[in-house]
């Protein structure tokens, strides 16, 4: 575990991502914490999780915790074809825990830049993918995909049920799979043979951009996915096109973030055209959560005392000395707690007063 896990909490890191969207000039974004539910209901397959808290208002109308961020920043702004939004938040969300099994209030935060989105946005929004898991951790690992390119081999597949078997082996990078589909289902042998060729690419960001050009990737996906990639540090960058967004929703540049000694993603994203469009919007979006819920454990902060000074007081002693002589240790920047008896299973360094005075 690296140090930075060690000294960073839950609340200095959501401090520190606050800090770094918002000198990129994006703006906070606050909600309640409920939403009507028929705002969520529509749109179960876009959720991290499907399972909703929900609860009837006074007025009769059916209501549900938030799940999610993202519907309500989207519900909530103009539609605009010409100007670029930039939002960011940090949020709880009601969500059942990965770990229980039962619902959680999780924190959540992240961005969506919503508007006019063009190559530069695309970009920037990669950049603070990448520059918010260095927050969380120095080692750390951006995955990246670009669902176009994904898409365009799968078209030639006129079969619904083929194209899920084939999307489900290439998310698990399961290429024997699809290897094996490809003998069972020769009449798509050629697309199959192309997205098995995706999911065991390996190598440097480079060789991936050229092998896609090889394979007669759209050399204008293949551009945008390239001039990303290339604006990002590159020993934590990874080109890999097991990162699936919902293919309803999500269209094009997709962001998966882990860290080290975590299995899950921590950092999730992309865009999400489709989702606008679906809610009646004519603006495009990208965007990206960090779920605090999978670093729980990792960014406890760990000490081996709970405080530095234990500061003992017998009931005839002036208060006003007493504390006193604890602001003067906290001022030499020692924790300080001030007890007439110390209760058990208290961790400290040092004892003062008492018999110790």
């Amino acid at each position: 575990m690296t140090e930075k896990l060690n000294l960073k909490g839950e609340e200095r890191v959501i401090m520190a991502l606050r800090s770094l969207y918002g000198s990129y000039g994006y703006r906070p974004y606050k909600m309640s914490r409920f939403e009507e539910y028929d705002l969520y209901a529509g749109y179960k397959d876009f959720l991290v999780s499907g399972n909703m808290i929900t609860f009837t208002d006074t007025d009769g109308k059916l209501m549900a915790l938030k799940p999610d961020v993202t519907l309500s920043i989207v519900r909530s702004l103009k539609d605009s074809s010409s100007a670029v939004s930039r939002i960011c938040y940090d949020e709880n969300v009601y969500r059942v825990s990965d770990k229980s099994g039962t619902f959680r209030e999780i924190m959540q935060a992240g961005l969506e830049c919503i508007g006019d989105i063009g190559i530069l946005e695309l970009t920037e929004v990669a950049v603070l993918a990448q520059k918010s898991l260095k927050e969380i951790s120095d080692s750390s690992m951006l995955t990246i995909s670009h669902m176009g390119i994904i898409e365009q081999f799968l078209q030639g597949i006129t079969s619904e049920e083929v194209t899920e078997m084939a999307v489900e082996a290439l998310s698990a990078r399961n290429t024997p799979q699809l290897a094996k589909l490809s003998g069972d289902y020769p009449q798509f042998a050629s697309e199959l043979e192309s997205l098995a060729r995706l999911s065991s690419m390996t190598g440097s960001n480079e060789a991936v951009v050229s092998e896609l050009r090889k394979m007669g990737a759209d050399e204008d996906l293949v551009s945008v996915l390239e001039s990303v990639v290339s604006a990002l540090e590159q020993d934590s960058v990874r080109i890999d096109f097991s990162v699936l967004g919902g293919m309803k929703y999500y269209n094009g540049i997709t962001l998966r973030g882990y860290v080290e000694g975590i299995p899950a993603a921590v950092l999730s994203g992309g865009q999400y055209d489709r989702l606008m469009k679906r809610m009646g919007k004519k603006s495009r979006a990208i965007g990206f959560a960090v779920y605090m819920d999978p670093l729980e454990r990792m960014l406890q902060v760990r000490s081996e005392y709970d405080v530095d000074i234990v500061l003992l007081y017998k009931d005839d002693e002036n208060p006003a000395a007493v504390l006193k002589k604890a602001r003067s240790l906290r001022e030499n920047g020692m924790s300080v707690v001030v007890l007439r008896t110390v209760p058990a299973g208290l961790r400290y360094r040092d004892i003062i007063g008492g018999e110790n005075a």
